[in-house]
């Protein structure tokens, strides 16, 4: 199970390379971030501060997946390291949507709309089950 979780982690790991290199490339120098309070960010500064938030989130987790869950059965920790690709998934959807909002073509972002839905319906689906682990623990324990 570790083994499948890690092989789903570095696929979320190249997914977000290839879309962030995919929309810097298709990007107009000033990007609009469509944010209340932000003018037009440059590209290479908002493909730089990308770059630190991933890097930074991952050392996190994976940080959390060494230290703080590191006693835990194997299923249990396999579960705790989804968080890994579920986090990446969604920062690699969020960025390609910024891209096709940003995008000079005629791609409608009403038609990627969806994929900002799809990485918190994950994070939801993974906290429950993160909760059902937990209640398991702890009744086991108890009994």
């Amino acid at each position: 199970m570790i083994k499948a979780v890690k092989v789903l982690n570095l696929l979320s790991l190249l997914l977000f390379a290839a879309i962030l290199l995919l929309v810097y490339a298709f990007l107009p120098v000033e990007v609009n971030l469509n944010i209340d309070g932000f003018s037009n960010v440059n590209k290479q500064t908002l493909f730089y501060q990308l770059l630190g938030l991933f890097i930074i989130v991952n050392i996190l987790l994976q940080l959390l997946l060494k230290f703080g869950v590191g006693q835990w059965k194997e299923s249990d920790r396999a579960w705790v390291g989804l968080l890994v690709f579920i986090v990446n998934f969604y920062l690699a959807s969020l960025f390609g949507f910024l891209g096709v909002l940003n995008n000079a073509s005629s791609i409608s972002p009403d038609s990627y709309a969806y994929l900002n839905l799809i990485a918190p319906l994950l994070l939801i689906v993974w906290l429950v089950g993160l909760i059902i682990l937990a209640f398991k623990r702890y009744f086991k324990r108890s009994h």
